[in-house]
């Protein structure tokens, strides 16, 4: 398995720490991707997509509601977005 996810997250990392104000602190616990998930099954982090749905429900007096209801659901990805090895 390629080694792409934390090569590619300090180099961005790196980049986006430059936009950092003088004497600002990055909070390293917050920073890194989303999406990613750690497999228990064999210890290795994987690239999710996450697939999100917004929608209206329709009430019975068949006006819609104000209210917005989302939905998501995500996908393991089979191939490193950046190099193309596939994930075993």
């Amino acid at each position: 398995m390629c080694n792409c996810m934390n090569e590619m997250g300090e180099k961005i990392k790196k980049h986006i720490s430059q936009q950092v104000p003088a004497g600002g602190e990055i909070i390293d616990y917050e920073t890194d991707w989303d999406n990613k998930m750690l497999s228990l099954e064999d210890g290795k982090s994987y690239v999710m997509l996450n697939y999100k749905l917004a929608y209206r429900a329709k009430k019975k007096s068949g006006e819609m509601a104000k209210n917005i209801t989302r939905l998501s659901n995500c996908v393991k990805m089979s191939y490193c977005p950046f190099c193309g090895v596939k994930y075993d």
